[in-house]
């Protein structure tokens, strides 16, 4: 068994590092943890994934637990190597992986945290009646957005029993990839309005295409991109197209994509038209790529795109509304360009992913506190002032962070502050 340490050390547990927004958050949170000098172990309960070796190479210590349909023989593996280890903390970024952290975690008594990435409605309904013990055995929950806090809220969960710390950007890495080429030729003298995510039914770019047919009879210069993965509804949207009178140049399907940056680079504008959200990273990545932003008011889309200021927020059903937007921004260019500025200046100030792991161990010191744990306390509060050291040290290249209300990360007008 290890000596005890001054440092901190987190095991965050996770069965997917596919390139998606919920690992993204995921590998953003261990790196950030890592920079601040505390231990990290990441425990990845799954195969080969995108973020795997963006992780070692960050420095992460990964220690990959992989044993296809025996998930007894990796819990077994997991526990063993938590409790040699000792974590103070363990983290399962999503809710699911609760199921291998909290007997894991609690044999070696350290503090269990899990992660709802989608709106808390839907990590509930997935897991079925997993999901009350995930809720009573776990000592807190990270959300994402303040709409799945309020939907847990609902189900009777402890407001003391869960924290928000809404998702953040690498301005650096995005701009980076933005300004590669693009892979794929999109025709020429049009303007593109985009829709990212898989195919799922629940994302409704049913929505998307009717408003694009709409807009198209004022705008026919405008062209819709849609880039996902099919999971099943390519053929009914294709044909929804075609019903609409869309042809293939009017539409097109990219299929799963690892180039988003860069399209977003080479467009004007991004719809939104999910049933439901958690918080939307293609929001922040549209906003960091300088796009006005349409959006139904699915999860947080309704707090983070600010009316009239970075983008319009329509009701999900108003597909006219949608186009007539559309068309107003493909018409007038200085919109876009006033649209998108603020936008990107929004995710420089409020969504920068430099001051992640100061917001990170608030949240883990606000847990420990409700335990209560002393010793973790004071081990985090001395992790907290060695951070606000090197970020003071380092502030010139550091977005500053607001103070934080009482309502969880955001005051009544909608904008997001953060701990500082």
């Amino acid at each position: 068994m290890n000596a005890p340490s001054q440092t901190l050390r987190v095991a965050i547990v996770a069965s997917s590092l596919k390139l998606a927004g919920a690992e993204k958050q995921t590998f953003y949170m261990a790196r950030a943890l890592h920079r601040a000098g505390q231990s990290v172990r990441f425990y990845h309960l799954g195969g080969d994934g995108h973020y795997e070796p963006a992780l070692r190479q960050s420095g992460v210590a990964v220690h990959r637990i992989y044993f296809p349909g025996q998930p007894w023989r990796m819990l077994a593996r997991l526990t063993k190597s938590l409790f040699q280890w000792r974590p103070q903390i363990v983290l399962a970024v999503q809710f699911g992986d609760l199921r291998y952290a909290i007997p894991a975690g609690r044999i070696c008594q350290a503090l269990v945290l899990g992660g709802v990435r989608s709106d808390g409605f839907y990590e509930l309904n997935r897991y079925g009646r997993w999901s009350r013990w995930l809720l009573r055995l776990s000592h807190g929950l990270i959300t994402n957005s303040r709409h799945a806090r309020q939907n847990l809220l609902l189900q009777n969960v402890s407001p003391q029993k869960i924290e928000v710390l809404p998702n953040v950007i690498d301005l650096p890495d995005f701009d980076a990839r933005s300004a590669r080429p693009l892979a794929i030729a999109l025709p020429a003298n049009r303007v593109i309005a985009v829709a990212v995510g898989n195919l799922h039914a629940c994302k409704r770019f049913d929505r998307f295409i009717a408003a694009l047919a709409l807009a198209r009879r004022h705008a026919p210069e405008l062209t819709g991109v849609i880039a996902g993965a099919d999971c099943g509804v390519k053929t009914a949207l294709q044909t929804r197209a075609g019903a609409l009178g869309l042809t293939p140049r009017d539409l097109i399907f990219l299929g799963a994509f690892d180039e988003v940056p860069a399209l977003l680079a080479r467009s004007a504008m991004l719809v939104l038209t999910s049933d439901y959200e958690g918080f939307p990273n293609v929001i922040l990545e549209a906003m960091a790529a300088r796009l006005p932003v349409i959006t139904v008011p699915a999860g947080d889309a309704g707090l983070i795109v600010r009316p009239d200021k970075t983008g319009r927020i329509v009701a999900a059903e108003d597909v006219r509304s949608m186009a007539d937007f559309m068309v107003q921004l493909v018409q007038c260019p200085r919109l876009r360009l006033r649209l998108g500025k603020a936008g990107r200046n929004c995710v420089e100030q409020e969504f920068n992913c430099e001051p992640l792991a100061e917001r990170l161990l608030a949240v883990f010191h606000r847990f420990a506190s409700r335990q209560p744990r002393r010793s973790l306390c004071e081990l985090l509060e001395r992790g907290t002032a060695a951070n606000n050291s090197t970020a003071v040290s380092g502030a010139g290249n550091v977005a500053h962070s607001h103070p934080i209300d009482s309502n969880h990360g955001m005051p009544a007008n909608g904008a997001f502050t953060f701990h500082s």
